[in-house]
């Protein structure tokens, strides 16, 4: 179990963690590491049932703010030490509010330097103490007078110290594995080392992780967790990792950077976050104001971009967009604390909402409704809630990494929701029913309103469906819904446009009749369809009133404009592109010339030189020097996934 100290500078926290431990945390140089030893700035102590008690001594005012912080991950409790003789303190308040700020709610007091100061003197404080925590809203906390070098309370505060430890619960390592770096350094025979808290998942030897700093790749040679040697660093370790990589330096690395898998190497400059004020600032944070971060091990220039009412009032909370001095790499749930921008007082602090902000629109009403519904107590909880609120459904990958969640657990999470999960992997989104329904529903809208503009249309094609719909919709998951719609017989397919069971397009008997002659002419069962001039020749009419039928074909999604004086039948462009994929199919590098497509097609060269430009201008095919390859499949599609 770890435990930070927390208080006023000079009330006596090394010299109680000495006694406790039997350890000096202000007399260890450089020298005392050993192999991997990680004693600097922590002390253990390993009680009778073998659980072992770490203790984070940071005797400074910043160095406290910077070690709680990157250790927040790991620390279990926290232990104020009120000296008799000054009491309460305004660092006292301050690390207090921090111990608040970063989540800290289990907490134990140790009233030191009892022997210096009267019994009454030290009831007076025990009861500043405790005007402190009713203050803060804290409960359940016990204060334990001690005098450290006389060794006077500290079993007792041992005794409770381990009676804390039995009813740690363990922390789950389902997450990927992160750990904030606070120190790196060089040690003769052994290589690199960097020491941290991990925040999330385990490693083990041999595992490879990203930096931060360049995104380059390490391996772990060796690890010590808790002061051990170990093959495992896990969640809520304090650890030392030997590292070995390409061009990897202790000058390529620095405090506040990360270890981590390499999916969670996602930069971020804008961190939309759950923003608390101290009630000991004299003034609302207002909108854009310079701050200092401390974030993981990390400290920056930040500004606070009020989200709502321009300013957040002393003691109140709100939500806030941080704009970043530099690149940050967080998940959902990081704490961090704000600093004036003296760096002389915190003025707040919170916790991490959305870690991929957008630039735009972080004000609007729909997006402060998501981020209201992404404060839920679980991450099932804010999927599930998210996806009742989003309209073009959550992007599945980008929410995984956002909360740290492993690709292989996001199936037993969507079904244990009841989700839909549309679409193919990276792009899939998670829709609720009740949203999915809507988005169906709005396609059907607009369609009938394509209908009712344009009567003499056969249907919008699927691009006109999509600007049509708002807020936008990328035209994968259209393209999907519509599918479903077709499956359902809600709404019918002609060529590439699309129209509703009830609605008829306005074609003459002549003009149909007329389309029907041109088919069958245009698809020859061998050689090159007929040019338009050939066609109108052959059916007697003049061109100009070919043309005008054709252009109805067009909207029927019945003919294709290929080329100058060239309109081929659906059907028969199907058949061509069907020839290209098998063709490419039997070539060892998927590439065919026009003279094999020609000979594959048996037609006449300009007829398959108009029609392989054709296949390029729309992304089906795609030329390399005198040859082609195939793009993407001529009947692809994408998939829904029921997660019921």
């Amino acid at each position: 179990m770890i435990v930070a100290t927390a208080g006023h500078v000079d009330h006596g926290k090394t010299e109680l963690i000495r006694a406790l431990t039997g350890v000096d945390t202000d007399r260890l140089p450089e020298e005392k590491f050993r192999g991997l030893s990680i004693d600097l700035g922590f002390a253990y102590h390993t009680l009778p049932n073998g659980e072992v008690l770490g203790f984070v001594d940071v005797p400074g005012h910043e160095k406290f703010i910077r070690n709680m912080l990157a250790g927040v991950a790991g620390i279990d409790m926290g232990l104020l030490v009120v000296a008799a003789d000054d009491g309460v303190m305004p660092q006292t308040r301050e690390h207090l509010m921090i111990l608040d700020i970063l989540g800290i709610n289990q907490c134990l007091v140790a009233l030191t330097k009892i022997d210096r100061v009267s019994p009454a003197r030290a009831k007076e404080v025990e009861q500043e103490i405790k005007t402190l925590f009713e203050d803060s809203g804290r409960n359940g906390f016990a204060i334990y007078p001690v005098c450290a070098p006389n060794n006077v309370g500290i079993e007792e505060i041992r005794a409770a110290l381990g009676e804390c430890a039995k009813s740690k619960v363990s922390l789950s390592t389902d997450g990927y594995f992160r750990m904030a770096i606070d120190r790196v350094f060089s040690l003769k025979g052994v290589g690199l080392v960097v020491t941290g808290m991990v925040f999330s998942g385990a490693a083990s030897t041999t595992k490879k992780l990203t930096l931060s700093s360049d995104g380059s790749t390490i391996r772990i040679r060796e690890i010590r967790a808790q002061n051990n040697v170990t093959d495992e660093a896990k969640i809520g370790d304090r650890c030392a990792l030997n590292i070995v990589g390409r061009g990897l330096s202790k000058h390529s690395i620095k405090r506040g950077d990360w270890l981590m898998h390499s999916d969670l190497f996602i930069p971020s400059r804008r961190i939309d976050v759950s923003l608390k004020v101290s009630k000991s600032e004299a003034k609302s944070l207002k909108h854009w104001t310079p701050v200092h971060l401390h974030i993981g091990s990390n400290h920056m220039a930040a500004r606070v971009a009020v989200l709502s009412g321009g300013n957040i009032t002393v003691g109140g909370s709100g939500l806030a967009q941080l704009v970043l001095s530099r690149d940050a790499f967080v998940v959902h749930g990081d704490r961090f604390v704000l600093r004036d921008q003296s760096a002389k007082r915190t003025i707040g602090g919170g916790h991490v909402i959305d870690p991929q902000s957008p630039k735009r629109g972080r004000s609007r009403p729909e997006r402060i409704n998501l981020l209201n519904a992404m404060q839920g107590e679980s991450t099932a909880e804010i999927l599930k809630s998210i996806a009742e609120v989003s309209d073009v459904g959550v992007a599945l990958n980008q929410f995984l990494k956002s909360y740290n969640v492993p690709l292989s657990k996001s199936d037993t999470l969507l079904i244990s929701l009841g989700l839909l999960c549309i679409g193919k992997n990276p792009h899939e989104r998670v829709f609720s029913n009740r949203r999915w329904d809507a988005l169906l529903e709005r396609i059907i809208k607009a369609i009938t309103e394509f209908h009712n503009l344009k009567p003499n249309f056969a249907g919008p094609s699927i691009v006109e469906v999509q600007g049509a719909i708002v807020p936008f919709v990328e035209i994968t998951i259209i393209d999907v819904a519509i599918k479903a719609l077709i499956t359902d017989k809600r709404v019918f397919e002609n060529g590439k446009k699309f129209h509703l069971p009830s609605y008829e397009f306005n074609v003459s008997e002549k003009d149909q009749i007329l389309l029907a002659n041109v088919a069958k002419i245009l698809a020859p069962v061998s050689g090159s369809p007929l040019s338009l001039t050939q066609v109108a020749q052959e059916l007697g009419v003049e061109i100009k009133s070919l043309e005008k039928t054709l252009k109805i074909g067009l909207k029927l999604g019945d003919f294709v404009f290929v080329d100058k004086n060239r309109y081929v039948p659906h059907t028969l462009i199907i058949k061509l592109r069907a020839a290209a994929e098998r063709l490419a199919s039997r070539s060892a590098d998927g590439l065919f010339s026009v003279a094999q497509y020609r000979d594959e097609v048996d037609m006449g060269r300009n007829f398959v030189i108009s029609i392989l430009e054709y296949f390029d201008r729309v992304g089906f095919s795609e030329r390399t020097g005198n040859f082609r390859g195939i793009r993407r499949c001529a009947e692809g599609n994408q998939s829904v996934k029921s997660k019921n």
